[in-house]
C-alpha cells in the first residue's frame, strides 16, 4: 500500500513539474524565437498546480471524511443486510454465480464459514467518472480548497478524476459477502465494500450487486 501511494505521489509531482516548465525548453522550443512560441501551450499556474498536488496527496493519505463515514454506516444498515428465504447452499451458489456474472475476481471463498471476498464490479464508464468527479469536489470543499483547484492547468496537467479512479483500483478496494444460516430455508447475507469511501459510489455498487443477485435467485428458482 505504501509503495502504491508513493508511486502515485511521485507521478503527480512529476506531472506538476512538467506542467510548470517553460514550453520553450527542450523539443517544444526547438525552433526558438517567435516560431517556437506559436501554438505553444500556455504555462500553468505553479501555485494552482502545487495546490492540486497537495490535495491529491492529502486524499491519498486520508481519503475518507467524517460525513462520508457516517453516511456509509447508515447505508450498511439500510442496504447491506438482506435475508433470503432459501437454504444456505442455494444462496451461496447464487452469490458466487452473481459475482462471476458481474466480472468480480473472487480472492477468497469459504463455504463452511459463508465468506466470500472479491474485487468490485465495474460501473459504466460515464457513471464512474461522474461519481469520481463528485467525490473530488466534495472532498476538496470539505478540506477548504477553492473549486478552482480541480480546474485543468494546461495539456500536461494531471486529471484528478482519472487519478481518483486509479487510486481506487490500486488501493485494495473490494467487497465481502458474509452468509449465516438462520434456518433450513433462511439465510442472512451481509454485503460490505472495502476502501470505497464516497457514499454515492457505495450506493450504486449496492444496487448493482443486489440486482444481479436477485436475477440469479430468480434463475435458480427452478432448481429448488
Amino acid at each position: 500500500m505504501k509503495t502504491t501511494t508513493g508511486f502515485v505521489v511521485t507521478a503527480v509531482l512529476a506531472l506538476t513539474v512538467a506542467a510548470c516548465v517553460s514550453p520553450m525548453g527542450g523539443l517544444m522550443g526547438g525552433r526558438g524565437g517567435k516560431a517556437g512560441q506559436q501554438g505553444a501551450p500556455q504555462m500553468a499556474d505553479p501555485n494552482a498546480m502545487m495546490a492540486k498536488s497537495q490535495l491529491m496527496q492529502e486524499m491519498m493519505k486520508n481519503p475518507d471524511l467524517p460525513a462520508w463515514h457516517d453516511q456509509r454506516q447508515q447505508m450498511a444498515l439500510a442496504l447491506g443486510d438482506r435475508a433470503f428465504d432459501k437454504g444456505f447452499d442455494r444462496v451461496f451458489d447464487s452469490m458466487t454465480v452473481a459475482l462471476a456474472t458481474l466480472g468480480c475476481r473472487v480472492t477468497n471463498m469459504e463455504r463452511v464459514s459463508g465468506y466470500i471476498s472479491a474485487s468490485l464490479p465495474e460501473l459504466p464508464p460515464e457513471q464512474s467518472q461522474a461519481l469520481h468527479a463528485e467525490a473530488l469536489r466534495q472532498y476538496a470543499t470539505a478540506k477548504g480548497y477553492p473549486p478552482s483547484v480541480l480546474q485543468k492547468q494546461g495539456p500536461y496537467d494531471i486529471d484528478p478524476d482519472l487519478s481518483s479512479g486509479m487510486m481506487e483500483r490500486m488501493g485494495g478496494s473490494g467487497l465481502t459477502l458474509s452468509m449465516v444460516k438462520q434456518g433450513p430455508k433462511q439465510t442472512k447475507v451481509k454485503l460490505r465494500f472495502d476502501n470505497v469511501f464516497y457514499p454515492r459510489m457505495v450506493g450504486e455498487l449496492y444496487k448493482k450487486v443486489w440486482a444481479e443477485v436477485d436475477k440469479q435467485m430468480f434463475l435458480d428458482k427452478a432448481l429448488d
